[in-house]
């Protein structure tokens, strides 16, 4: 088992930075590696509850399902 971090420094609905982070950590950790997620400037918007957008995945979702089954997020 791998400790992989990730640092998400995009704001959650700007492009495709999130949707990539979340893939692979989700892969990561069916893997069963350790993930942690850092948040940094506009990328801890995509950790906010209520940050949503027509036409795109949430962002919010994505990261309490991850936090749920393990990963970890430092802001």
């Amino acid at each position: 088992m791998k400790q992989i971090t990730m640092l998400l420094g995009s704001s959650p609905y700007c492009g495709q930075d999130v949707d990539t982070v979340l893939g692979i950590a989700r892969a990561a950790m069916e893997k069963g590696h350790r993930v942690t997620i850092i948040g940094s400037g506009d990328g801890t918007y995509g950790f906010l509850k209520g940050q949503r957008t027509s036409g795109a995945p949430s962002a919010e979702k994505g990261f309490a399902d991850l936090i749920a089954k393990g990963a970890r997020v430092d802001l």
